[in-house]
């Protein structure tokens, strides 16, 4: 794992670009996986920028959704999708052919996660995996356990998930999630974990340990041999 230590989110989403950037720039058409939450939404923002100046960039960009939270009212707007919709989908014009997602509101959970598991089968391996990382470690939504899945999946929330942050302030939480398996992760050419925000420092101390536990899903990392973690110093 490759550590790289920023002053702050704006210096460390730029790095984070240039490292994206110049994948990108060699292979036009690669798969991209996008995640939602607050810590690449910076990297997000300098991608969309670059958009605005460059019309052609990212045109070719294949796009698939990390993950999604299951059991959220009908019409809620806390779900993955209006987050990478509107943070990135739409600004970079990533056209519906070029775009793999799960519907937060789906009547057929199982179907879908099998769905997205044949898309990534079929149009992966990953070229680029953007993750964060959970206070409990988790990275997409599976969650510290005594065994993890590989591929696409249901997959049961954690209590320390669903008592961080804004879920527990919704008068209709999430109950279960959808998310890319560890060994779907895995198989990415490259993996980009962003760490920044608050709640943190606990999870990436941890993180610094090279120790692999499926109880700290995040320690699977350490398996790969292509992993930059980008930290905004005041996080940790």
């Amino acid at each position: 794992m490759n550590f790289h230590y920023f002053p702050d989110f704006d210096t460390m989403s730029r790095k984070g670009f240039e490292l994206v950037k110049t994948e990108i720039d060699r292979k036009p058409n690669l798969l991209f996986c996008v995640a939602s939450g607050g810590s690449p939404s910076g990297l997000y923002a300098q991608m969309v920028a670059e958009k605005v100046k460059n019309p052609s960039f990212c045109n070719k960009l294949r796009v698939i959704k990390l993950d999604e939270w299951g059991g959220l009212e009908e019409g809620s707007t806390f779900t993955s999708e209006l987050d990478v919709q509107t943070k990135f989908v739409q600004p970079m014009g990533i056209s519906s052919d070029r775009y793999w997602t799960i519907d937060p509101f789906t009547a057929d959970p199982e179907g879908d996660c099998k769905k997205m598991e044949e898309a990534i089968q079929q149009e992966g391996p990953l070229d680029i995996c953007i993750l964060g990382i959970g206070v409990n470690g988790h990275i997409a939504l599976n969650e510290p356990g005594e065994v993890l899945r590989s591929g696409f999946h249901v997959c049961q929330l954690a209590e320390s998930t669903l008592n961080n942050g804004m879920i527990k302030t919704l008068k209709q939480p999430p109950t279960f999630g959808m998310t890319m398996g560890v060994g779907n992760i895995l198989q990415s050419k490259k993996i980009l974990i962003f760490i920044a925000g608050s709640g943190k420092k606990e999870a990436f101390e941890r993180l610094l340990k090279p120790e692999v536990s499926t109880q700290f899903p995040a320690s699977l990392l350490w398996l790969h041999p292509n992993v930059d973690v980008l930290v905004d110093e005041r996080a940790v």
